[in-house]
This record gives structure tokens, sequence and C-alpha cells, in this order.
């Protein structure tokens, strides 16, 4: 785990002087403990021999009291690392919330969510008994030099079985590092194949395809479970030593402590508190020995938020701007999918002025979709330049462009909420002032699909809550989108679940943005969408094929078919754009 670079552990140094000071206050706890042979040590050699009950009560209140003191040092430190544990949290889970999702990381626009139960790791470890026993731990000399003080042969006994379980650990993390790394791997890749079925349940098995997927997702497992018994094979015999040692040590200290004794070079009392001692001086190493998996899943948690942040950094922080005033203007882009290196989108270059709504039609794959997260910011070219107003996208804070921005991908998914809260984009005062609510309902036209939902804008959906059908979930967007007038409007494939009814309140929602003065980009199949805009972009193969006002594209469309032909449809798979048959008259 590399540390001189790495943000977590730069997050986690800032609780160094806590941390240190846990640390001092850790010795306290070897000395306190020393009371426990000590005072068998006494009873042994002062109370059985002078049979004094006087003597027997100071010492027990003696040593109660120093317990005491030891108990509530211990409670103290756990106490402290809880709260450490829970600023940690503090620091981490908003920073890593955000990186997360600001992340531009694979073509689908998706993340995992493991990071986030990292962050979890991360803090119970930092807060865990691991580090309470790593320290005394590293007090455990202690107790070898006060073996050594009863006598020396115990302590080079106690020296010899503390360096013998250490060096079988270290052997043992040697042999199935490896290993153990593989199977979480593989673990990790059957969990994300696992969640991915059971949110598409419902497609998989209405399409047969559970026994197919079933059988990747089980090979996976498979593969998972057989790193893990390599490792578990490799680790086996040194465990076995390892038990074996720990098991005879209390055998082999009383076997020496009884040849010291039968040889008058040890009293009895001393046997007993050695004893004592040598469990107290072993336990915190066999703690840490024990937990030695959890540190390896806080070191690989560490890793991955580590790129997390470093990825998120990536996004710097830009000024606020102010609300733009002109309109798209996209110049000789290029670019391609995230971490990709094959070109999707090729020198593309075209303008949407404020008020004005541009068509993007083409086959499928020709990266229409591809073009629309270049436009939102979710992806960034690799050349060229997106500008909005006077302002180049880049240039703009996420957060702020989000507010003059509107979005209708082509998956739809609502987030668990109201639907007031998922059209206002969860803005927190919607429910004091709910005019920009009312607005974007109403231009939407989705006022009747309101009505129907049983507790209207105040309908829970999401997980858990009231099933919306594709074509609700596609008005509901279309509302989010143009909540509070947006000055540019993206919507991929806007009518793809929409009934006639439902492409009517689109077509009357694009002519009040154009109105309003909003820069709009449609990208649809549907070119009776076609009526509604001003200018049509061909894309074929990320390319421009044709950019035009809507008369001339069509027009020039039509003249390139022979008469009788079909003309102005998108066909599936790359083929020509046709739309329903044309009689020619005779």
């Amino acid at each position: 785990m590399k540390t001189s670079s790495s943000p977590v552990m730069a997050e986690l140094r800032q609780f160094a002087p806590v941390y240190s000071t846990l640390f001092g206050f850790s010795l306290f706890g070897p000395l306190l403990y020393m009371v426990a042979p000590l005072y068998i040590q006494q009873i042994f050699d002062r109370v059985a021999l002078s049979r004094s009950e006087t003597t027997l009560w100071v010492l027990t209140a003696i040593a109660l009291v120093i317990m005491v003191m030891y108990a509530a040092l211990d409670y103290l430190r756990a106490r402290t690392l809880q709260r450490v544990g829970v600023a940690i949290d503090q620091r981490l889970t908003a920073v890593v919330f955000d990186a997360l999702n600001r992340q531009r990381v694979n073509s689908a626009g998706t993340t995992s969510a493991q990071p986030l139960a990292d962050i979890n790791s991360v803090r119970d470890f930092v807060s865990g008994p691991m580090v309470g026993a790593a320290f005394d731990a590293f007090w455990s000399p202690i107790f070898i030099v006060a073996m050594f003080l009863i006598h020396p042969a115990l302590g080079v006994m106690s020296l010899v079985l503390i360096l013998a379980t250490v060096g079988l650990t270290l052997l043992n993390q040697f042999l199935v590092s490896d290993s153990s790394r593989n199977s979480a791997e593989c673990a990790s890749r059957a969990n994300d194949l696992g969640g991915a079925i059971l949110r598409n349940t419902e497609t998989v098995v209405a399409l047969g395809m559970l026994p197919r997927v079933k059988q990747g997702w089980y090979r996976l497992h498979l593969a998972a479970l057989g790193w893990q018994t390599v490792a578990t094979n490799r680790s086996h015999v040194v465990q076995a030593v390892n038990r074996l040692l720990g098991n005879s040590q209390q055998i082999l200290v009383y076997a020496l402590g009884a040849y010291l004794f039968l040889r008058n070079e040890l009293g009895l009392g001393s046997l007993m508190a050695a004893m004592i001692i040598m469990a107290r001086g072993l336990g915190p190493i066999s703690q840490v020995i024990a937990s030695w998996r959890t540190f390896t899943q806080f070191s690989t948690a560490v890793e991955r938020l580590d790129h997390v942040l470093v990825r998120g950094a990536e996004t710097t922080a830009a000024i606020t701007l102010p609300r733009p005033t002109g309109g798209l203007d996209v110049s000789r882009i290029v670019g391609t999918a995230p971490d990709g290196e094959k070109v999707i989108i090729n020198d593309v270059s075209f303008a949407v002025p404020a008020g004005r709504v541009l068509a993007v039609i083409g086959p499928s794959g020709a990266g229409k979709s591809c073009l629309a997260r270049f436009l939102v910011g979710r992806w960034r070219p690799r050349r060229g330049n997106i500008t909005l107003g006077d302002h180049e996208m880049a240039h703009w804070n996420e957060d702020d462009l989000g507010q003059y921005l509107g979005y209708m991908p082509q998956d739809i998914e609502m987030l668990p909420g109201t639907v007031a809260d998922n059209i206002s984009r969860f803005d927190p005062h919607v429910a004091t002032d709910s005019a920009k609510l009312t607005a974007a309902a109403s231009l939407a036209g989705i006022n009747d699909l309101i009505r129907e939902l049983p507790e209207g804008f105040n309908t829970w959906i999401g997980h858990g809550g009231h099933i919306l059908s594709g074509g609700q979930r596609q008005r509901l967007a279309l509302a989010r989108a143009v909540y509070g007038m947006p000055h540019l409007v993206i919507l991929d494939e806007p009518s793809s679940s929409l009934d006639a009814s439902g492409e009517q309140s689109l077509g009357q929602a694009l002519e009040r943005l154009k109105q309003a003065g909003s820069a709009v980009v449609v990208i649809t199949h549907k070119l009776s969408l076609l009526t509604y805009c001003d200018d049509v972009l061909i894309l074929n193969a990320g390319t421009v094929q044709a950019l035009g006002p809507r008369a001339q594209i069509v027009d020039r469309l039509a003249k390139l078919r022979p008469p009788g032909t079909p003309t102005l449809t998108v066909v599936e798979g790359g083929g020509p754009l046709v739309t329903e048959p044309t009689r020619v008259k005779r």
C-alpha cells in the first residue's frame, strides 16, 4: 500500500496527534496490568507463608483499585478510537461520494458502489480493536523484560515463542497473498454480475436467459472459491504449526517453570506470575495476527478509495459563471469513451442558437448518445471545443452548469423519492415554493399523469414505491429536464416510449422551450418530431453526414430516393434514412 501519494492516508495523517497520544497512554496498560502477576506472586510468597488476613485484604484492595484504573484507561481509549472513526468517516464520506459520481469511468456512465462500502472498512479498521491491539503489541517487550527479571530462561523462552509466532504469520501472508488477491477479484466480478442479473431479473427470466447467465456467474463464483481453496491449502500447514505453538506455550512455560522450581531457582508464586505475564505478552500479538485479514481488507479498501479520489481530483472545481446568454457552439470535437482509444465522435461541428431546436438523426451506433454525453459535460472531448454562451463547457462548475442545463438520457431511472423530488432535482425549497415545479409539469404536459398518481406530486417512486411505466418515466424525465426553464436542453430519444398524446405534449414542450429562448438538441429515431425542429444534423459513424435547415435536409434526402420509395426514417443497424411510403401521382 503506497502512502506517499495516497489521498486517504493524507486524511488519516491529520489524526496522527490523536493516535500518538493514545499510543503513549497505551504504555500505562502493561504497567497497570503487571499488578495481576505481582498480586499472585505476593499471595503465594507472602500471604500463604504469613497467613495474615490483613495483608490479603490490603493487597486485594490495592489490586482492585489498579484494575479499575486499567479498565477506565481501556474504556477511554476505545471511546476515543470510536470518535476518531466517526470523524474520519465524516471527512471521507462526502468527498468520496462526490468524486465517485463526478468521475468519468466508462462508456455506460456507471460506477460501482464498492468504494462506499470501502469507507466502512476504513472506518472500522482505524477505530477497531486491531489498533489497540497493535499499540499493546508494541509494548509487549515490557512483559518479556518482566520474564527475564523472573528468570533469564523464562525470558529466552518467551522471546523465542513470540519471534516464532511472528515469523510463521509473515510466512503465511507471503504464501497466500497472491491467491487471496485473485479470489477477491473473482468474487468482486461475480458480485457485480449477480447484482446486474438481479436488477434485470424480469428481462432475464422472461427471455430464458437465466440458465446461461447463471453459468457465467457460477464460473466466476467457482473461480473465487478455487483461489480461496489454493490459499487455504497453502496456509494449512503454517496455521497448524502456529496453533500447535499457541496451544503448547502454557505447557512449555509450566514445564520450564516446574524444572526451575525443582532446582530451587524459582518460587511457586513466581511460576504463577510468569504464566499470567506470558499469556498477556502474547495476547496482543495473537490478536494482531488473528486480525491480519482485516488489515489486508483495509489496505485494499484504501487503494480503491485512492483511485476514486485521484480520478475525482481530475475534475477541478471551476469558478461560478453567470447564466449563459448565447447558444451552443460545437467546434470540431473529436472524442472517445473514457479510458477508450476508439474515436466515436470525429471532427463534429455545429451550432444551436438560443431559441432554436436541432434534431440529431442517424443510424444506430452512429454516436448520437455519445454526442449527448459530450454536450452535457459528462465526457470530455480529446480535441475541439464545446461552448455554451460565452464560456467553454469545461470551464463551468458542474453544479452551477446543471442549473442551466436540462438532460434526458436514453436510459431513464428515477431515484427513490417523491414525484416532486425527482422533477425538482431534489430541490430542498420545492416544499415551500412549488412555482417552478408546477411550471415544469405544465410545460411537459404531465398534469394528467400527476392527477392519476395515488398521491399526486407526493407519490413515492423508486425503490419500494409506486411502479411507473416506461412512458410515465419518460414524461416525468422530460419534466425534470425542463425544470427551471434551462438554457440548454439535451433530449436523447425523448419519445421512444410515448404514445401519440405523449408525442404531442413533447412537441408542445419543444415549442415553449423555443419561445423561452432555450437551445434544444433532440436525438431521435422518430422523424415525426422533425415538425418541431428548426435544423437537422445527420450523424453517421461519428461524423456529420449532413447539416442544415429542416426543409432543406428533408428535401435533399427525398431527392436521393427513387419515386415511390420510403423516405426519411432511420433504419436500425446503419441502414438508409426512410419514413412511411409516399404515394406518387401518376
